[in-house]
């Protein structure tokens, strides 16, 4: 039954109310349109009414008028409401997917602005706002919109047409709109799927291929996972629609070799069934288009000579794609899931046909991708970046971000289990014995996860290793470096319950623990690939410009601070860095990669994911102004995950803190601070230490802005690592990132045995510091030597 629009059931209303002949420009002030849109309405309405025997009476220079309108009312009264009901309002989005959904299924005819301002009663600028948004969404697909004088309609592969429609099934999907149930159908699908399916297919075709996929899996004693079946449900169905129209896939030429295959035999029999119960002519091209869904979702299993050899082959090349992918995963993590046989089985189990998809260019749809976005952003970037690592190193094709999705759940999956894995707890208290008990007790009673390997006392904790242990509870403070511990009371409230769920809570987040050494970015980032606040598409063109390659970057998109473009290059090593300012005071900052080497890109891409969530650290590097102040502070920071001693409590002394210093240069300040070392016992030579000094301020700027400055000598002549604090009476003029004076210098001394380990741990340590704003003024406010020393030894977690 032909379906009106809205404009033209409140036609109808009005001619229903009426009792007399009214000419056309009467109804045109109640509906607001012109004389000539309500004639092409009533083309539609006289057809529409003539199928309830009910008739439109026209009258030359009268009017028109339903005849019998009482009884006309009687009989129309319902389907109009129904027709009322259907044509509510519909959100723009819901518009939006209903046209792209018609033009993708009648490809082969065009519409027009005016058909569609008409058919949803909106202005034609809504339309055309309507077309950008579908021009934008179809070009994922690789179809675009022709628009002629005929019209405007779809142009593509048929390949790609198919592709679209089977993804708007999703989009159909989110809302659950349809919230009737088909009743008769006995699915596997959940119901929103299921009236997803209906809205773009008739529901006798949606039951016919559900129960003919079910048949298929008795037949073969097998099941189809949930979301390869749904997908192979919809292509069936885009099947009987554009096939029956003349849409074929391939060429008949490419067909041939496979027909003697099983899985080719089974698809024509399908072809054929459906041919024959729906009077349809599906060609040769169908059939093997089927054929390759049943290939990739391995439905099923032939007996066929060399089967090891071929099967062999498969597995090889799944197992190394497999093996290849988690290796960069652990890496870029810093987890072990290959240890974990069962998440490898896993993993397994979905790229052996994930490769045989690509290879007959099958792709599946993943209905989970929104949720996993939300949920997993960061994971499933990872394994973006990994899969085309792997898939560039193997020479295998790009894996679509919907296969991703799938095995970034395998990779959750496997976190949570070495998250959840059994901790080993040592246990302290004074006496080590009742109360370590009783301790204990209430330990395992709360987190049954925990394995108390040892109820000591804090005297013993002396003279044990604690390589066993991930983590002490104690009920006295310790003084504990090598592993992390909790002070808790004897009766273990709830406020240290709450206090160790929180504990476990923030070792859980991955990226939080990890070192951020950056070694890798330290040495291969180059200076004059670093800019400022620059559009990211002119640094591509610029980069590519620079070294006379043509790149195709991919987004790997971290987070709103950090994004990664990735891409492949065997003639350079390329690392460039964008650093842009964004909403409230932040910074964001985009690494260009592009290399042939595969293990260097991962480590690159381990030392970038990983100082991006260390933001007490990032703090210094967003003050840099110049390229090779950010060159320097990577290759500074190269060594800025060693867990050797550099704990800066034991370091300062209040000795060397002074805070009324003389200079008035900054000869002078170094010559003062150096002479305050020297008489702590720091130096052996103050005149050898200070050349030291004085060379490293020639290798580049250590004025960090703010007033401060931090220079530094690794020198021989250093008896013990120590730095020395000074605040000047005036300000001196010093080489500084914001080109403003220092009056507060911090001077390092650190000896030979420290200068590739502590030396650059002190630095990261004292540069988080002052990369909080709140710091630096304290210390610029700071009339003592215990306030100097107290702003950097609080709260140091680094």
């Amino acid at each position: 039954m032909h379906n009106l629009n809205s404009r033209q059931v409140e036609f109808i209303n009005l001619l229903l109310d009426e009792n007399q002949y009214r000419p056309i420009k009467y109804y045109t002030e109640f509906l607001n349109v012109s004389d000539k849109t309500l004639k092409k309405d009533l083309v539609v309405i006289e057809e529409y009414l003539n199928k309830f025997n009910v008739e439109l009476d026209k009258k030359h220079s009268i009017g028109i008028a339903i005849k019998d309108v009482m009884n006309a009312k009687l009989i129309l009264r319902n389907t109009l409401e129904s027709q009322r009901n259907k044509n509510k309002k519909i959100s723009i989005n819901d518009r939006r997917i209903e046209i792209i959904r018609d033009m993708l299924i009648d490809s082969h005819n065009s519409t027009s602005i005016q058909k569609l301002s008409d058919r949803y009663y909106v202005s034609k600028t809504s339309i055309i706002n309507d077309f950008k948004y579908i021009e934008e969404w179809l070009h994922s697909f690789n179809l675009k919109l022709e628009k002629t004088v005929e019209g405007t309609q779809i142009k593509g592969f048929e390949v790609d047409i198919r592709r679209a429609i089977a993804s708007l099934l999703f989009e159909y999907s989110k809302d659950g709109r349809n919230k009737k149930t088909i009743e008769e159908l006995a699915t596997r699908l959940d119901v929103i799927t299921l009236n997803g399916l209906s809205e773009l297919f008739e529901k006798d075709k949606v039951i016919y291929v559900n129960k003919l996929l079910l048949d298929l899996e008795n037949k073969y004693n097998c099941r189809i996972d949930d979301p390869y079946y749904i997908n192979l449900i919809t292509h069936i169905l885009i099947s009987m629609e554009r096939g029956s129209k003349g849409r074929t896939v391939y060429k008949k030429d490419v067909i041939g070799e496979f027909k003697s295959e099983n899985d080719y035999k089974e698809a024509v029999l399908c072809i054929n069934k459906i041919n024959r119960d729906f009077g349809m002519k599906l060609d040769e091209s169908e059939v093997y288009y089927l054929y390759q869904y049943f290939v990739s979702f391995g439905l099923i299993k032939d007996v066929i000579e060399n089967e090891d050899k071929v099967l062999n082959k498969l597995d090889c090349l799944a197992i190394n794609y497999r093996n290849k992918m988690t290796q960069c995963m652990e890496e870029i993590l810093q987890v072990n899931i290959t240890k974990n046989q069962s998440i490898m089985e896993k993993l397994l189990l979905h790229i052996r046909p994930m490769l045989n998809r690509m290879e007959h260019d099958i792709q599946i749809s993943n209905s989970l991708m929104s949720d996993i976005k939300d949920h997993y952003h960061i994971l499933l970037n990872v394994c973006k970046a990994a899969t085309l690592m792997v898939s560039y190193d193997m020479k295998l094709e790009i894996i679509p971000i919907d296969e991703i999705g799938y095995l970034t759940l395998y990779y959750q999956l496997g976190l949570e289990e070495c998250y959840s894995e059994r901790k080993r707890v040592l246990v302290v208290c004074h006496s080590g014995y009742g109360t370590s008990k009783l301790l204990s007790t209430r330990l395992k009673r709360y987190f049954p996860e925990f394995e108390i390997i040892e109820s000591i006392s804090a005297n013993r904790l002396m003279n044990r290793k604690l390589d066993d242990i991930d983590f002490v509870i104690s009920t006295v403070p310790l003084d504990l470096e090598s592993n992390p511990f909790l002070l808790v009371s004897t009766f273990l409230n709830e406020h240290d319950i709450k206090n160790i769920s929180d504990f476990l809570l923030n070792n859980k987040e991955r990226f939080s623990k990890m070192p951020v050494a950056t070694k890798f970015i330290g040495e291969y980032l180059c200076e004059n690939l670093i800019y400022f606040n620059k559009n990211e598409s002119d640094i591509e063109k610029e980069i590519k410009k620079n070294i006379k390659v043509n790149i195709n970057f991919n987004e790997i998109d971290i987070n709103r601070n950090l994004k990664i473009q990735l891409g492949f290059c065997k003639e350079e090593c390329i690392l460039g860095l964008l650093i842009n300012d964004i909403e409230n005071n932040e910074k964001q900052l985009v690494f260009y990669v592009a290399m042939d080497d595969i293990e260097l890109m991962t480590h690159i891409l381990r030392e970038a994911v990983n100082f991006s969530v260390k933001e007490s650290y990032a703090n210094y590097l967003m003050k840099c102004k110049k390229e090779k102040d950010i060159k320097q502070y990577f290759k500074l920071n190269s060594e800025g995950g060693t867990e050797m001693e550099a704990d800066l409590a034991k370091i300062i002394q209040k000795e060397t803190i002074k805070l009324n210093m003389k200079a008035t240069t900054k000869d002078e300040a170094l010559k003062e601070l150096t002479e305050l070392l020297y008489d702590a016992g720091a130096l052996s030579n103050k005149e050898e230490f200070l050349e030291d000094v004085y060379y490293r301020e020639t290798l580049g700027s250590t004025g960090i802005g703010n007033g401060i400055a931090i220079p530094h000598g690794k020198s021989k002549f250093v008896n013990k690592t120590s730095i020395a604090f000074g605040k000047t009476n005036s300000d001196i003029k010093w080489e500084t990132l914001d080109g403003k004076p220092v009056n507060f210098v911090i001077l390092f001394a650190v000896t030979e045995s420290d200068k590739n380990s502590v030396h650059v741990r002190l630095l990261s340590k004292v540069a988080a510091k002052l990369g909080d704003d709140e710091a630096c003024d304290d210390l610029l406010k700071a009339t003592t030597p215990e306030e100097v020393y107290e702003i950097f030894t609080r709260s140091e977690e680094i």
